[in-house]
């Protein structure tokens, strides 16, 4: 009985030992998964330390100021960002804009001059109540009549009218009725009404907001103005867009931008991942030349009015992240090492035993058995 008793001991010690052993390696391998962890942390912080954002600069007045870059701090029109932009998709060649700008683009696009106005908010003004000759007249789209005489919009047509005394305008409009063909006549329309916006828009504008009334007199004492808002105040974002529909009619039209990516956090994030991934193109507009140019900020020489720099907030973000982590996987370590240091505790203690019972054994045999011998 001594003998069976002390090998059965011995197998269950035996049995224990391979147990905490498969322990201590399972152990040893999540260690060395906590390793691995402790990697891939410690390179999302380096990513983060090398990470990236474009901003865009401003001027209030008395100082520039670079804020960062979104589709609604470069695309929409602000009076204090020093250029103008538009992004392009790469894939479609279109215009990203937003919900409002595309619509306005859809219902007026055909005339830049009307778009210019629509996005200002005057679009209520386009057809006017009072009738002239008997027939509405309306600022419309600016378009050859069948008898080719009708060159202007109502608005512009007043303006001009005051105005024959002005041989440079005069000359334009004869070469307009002088053009022969389509083609020379869009051209010489859009020359002439160039010229009399340079020159004279002021003029139009005025026509344009006086409760749509021939008699701008008779709107300013009976005080039924639309708006009160001079051309010198609203011709900096009437201009602005002219050029953005110059770009968007280049480029074949435009596609709305998801609303969540306008502004924020959501909108930095995805302006700056579409430009590295070279999903969008930046343009801006050279306002010495009077043409829009494509751009990047990796060949800028701040003439862009962008720049590229460290992402901080990011940095901060990771930097607090990283030492989370490196806090938990400490801890998970040395929770490990100390089941490890337990279960080596265990084993040698085993270890003694079982060399003790194999001793008791080996003596029994040799007792016992000795006899024979």
């Amino acid at each position: 009985m001594g003998m069976a008793a002390s090998q059965a001991r011995l197998l269950t010690l035996t049995s224990r030992l391979h147990d905490i052993e498969y322990k201590a390696q399972n152990i040893m391998n999540q260690k060395i998964a906590l390793a691995t962890q402790k990697d891939g942390a410690y390179q999302d912080y380096c990513d983060a330390l090398e990470a990236t954002k474009i901003q865009v600069n401003f001027y209030d007045g008395a100082s520039t100021k670079y804020v960062d870059a979104n589709f609604s701090t470069l695309c929409t029109y602000n009076e204090n960002r020093i250029s103008q932009y538009t992004l392009t998709d790469s894939k479609t060649g279109k215009i990203i804009v937003d919900e409002e700008t595309a619509e306005m683009y859809e219902g007026y696009g055909n005339d830049k001059y009307c778009f210019a106005y629509a996005m200002l908010g005057m679009d209520g003004n386009f057809c006017w109540d009072t009738d002239k000759d008997g027939q509405e007249v309306g600022i419309g789209t600016s378009q050859c009549s069948e008898s080719g005489n009708l060159y202007m919009t109502e608005c512009e047509e007043l303006v001009f009218n005051k105005h024959q005394d002005d041989n440079e305008l005069t000359a334009a409009y004869e070469d307009l009725e002088n053009a022969e063909d389509s083609a020379d006549k869009k051209e010489a329309l859009d020359a002439f009404r160039e010229l009399l916006y340079d020159n004279y828009a002021s003029e139009i504008y005025d026509y344009m907001k006086y409760n749509k009334q021939d008699d701008m007199d008779k709107v300013i004492e009976n005080n039924e103005l639309d708006y009160d808002t001079t051309w010198d105040e609203v011709k900096n974002e009437f201009n602005y867009y002219l050029n953005l529909w110059e770009q968007i009619n280049d480029a074949g039209g435009c596609q709305v931008i998801d609303a969540q990516y306008e502004s924020g956090d959501e909108g930095n994030e995805w302006f700056n991942k579409m430009v590295e991934a070279g999903r969008i193109l930046i343009s801006v507009y050279n306002t010495s030349k009077k043409e829009w140019e494509d751009t990047s900020v990796a060949t800028s020489t701040n003439e862009n009015n962008l720049q590229e720099t460290d992402d901080e907030t990011d940095l901060k973000k990771a930097e607090a992240e990283y030492e989370y982590e490196l806090d938990k996987i400490n801890a998970k370590d040395t929770q490990f090492d100390q089941e490890l240091s337990t279960l080596e505790t265990e084993r040698s203690a085993l270890n003694t035993e079982i060399d003790s019972i194999k001793q008791v054994r080996d003596d029994n045999v040799e007792r016992t058995f000795g006899i024979f011998s």
